[in-house]
């Protein structure tokens, strides 16, 4: 296995030295985009284009009302494990925060609102690049892409709810909006990998989408994780919150009257690569 590039670890080091709270790419930051518009009419305009435009990404099936929703630290390789292990998520509209976060970047480079922060140089000899400012649009992604759930429930599209599950109350918050909808069937997809291997592989995602942002200034980089955010999803039991959060959830639905079927499968990282079950 190759060593990771030694610059890495250091703009990772700089990067979460200005995650802290206090620091300037922490979510409750003052210049977060959810305090910085507190009180502005022309956000909550734009806010309903930002719903209009996820709206129209996709035509999923109306009617169907079925639901995935995933569970899993940062960089456990969710988007991986869906794309090559379930095959017919063409039918169901994707609900994921991080689409909006890049909505609410974009809008913010068009208007200059983090031109320097931006400016500031990292230890590899780059700035910052846009997708690294995704704290700071955390808290509005978040509820926005709360309000478009909702929407598409009421619309009763198939829809997959990607998420970590790290809070306990998100799964039975997110089952109780299924049972209003009138949906019949939910799948908790979670998985499950060591703390070490969710902290390698969010820092590689990362770094990847660094080198393609230096390399083409046009995209808009990688979305660095805080180590933080990767180790609120473990404590000390064998295993994450998250797993067992979503085994909370399958058990304390399981029998009530409202989804007909709940069905539970967490995955973890095979020794020989992929995915296997994890019983």
């Amino acid at each position: 296995m190759n060593s990771p590039d030694p610059l890495r670890g250091k703009v990772a080091a700089q990067l979460t030295t200005m995650s802290v709270p206090g620091g300037p790419l922490h979510t409750k930051s003052d210049t977060s985009t959810m305090i910085r518009f507190a009180a502005s009419p022309a956000r909550l305009r734009f806010r309903r284009t930002v719903i209009d435009r996820y709206l129209a990404r996709d035509t999923p099936l109306r009617e169907g009302r079925s639901a995935i929703l995933t569970a899993g630290a940062p960089g456990a390789g969710k988007s991986t494990l869906l794309r090559d292990h379930i095959p017919d998520l063409d039918g169901y509209r994707s609900l994921d925060a991080d689409v909006v976060k890049d909505y609410l970047i974009e809008q913010a480079l068009r208007d200059g609102d983090y031109a320097e922060l931006l400016g500031t140089e990292l230890a590899d000899g780059a700035t910052l690049a846009p997708r690294e400012l995704a704290a700071l649009v955390h808290d509005e992604s978040t509820a926005l892409i709360d309000q478009i759930r909702r929407l598409c429930l009421d619309r009763g599209e198939n829809v997959l709810i990607e998420g970590t599950l790290r809070w306990p109350g998100q799964g039975p918050k997110v089952y109780e909006e299924l049972v209003s909808a009138h949906y019949t069937s939910l799948r908790i997809i979670g998985v499950e990998v060591p703390r070490d291997t969710a902290h390698e592989q969010a820092l590689s995602r990362w770094w990847q989408g660094r080198r393609v942002w230096r390399a083409d200034p046009s995209s808009l980089g990688g979305r660095f994780t805080p180590p933080a955010a990767i180790d609120d999803c473990y404590d000390d039991a064998p295993m994450s919150k998250c797993a067992r959060n979503a085994q909370a959830l399958a058990a304390a639905v399981h029998g009530r009257e409202g989804v007909t079927v709940v069905e539970l499968e967490l995955f973890r990282r095979a020794p020989t690569g992929g995915f296997e079950t994890l019983e």
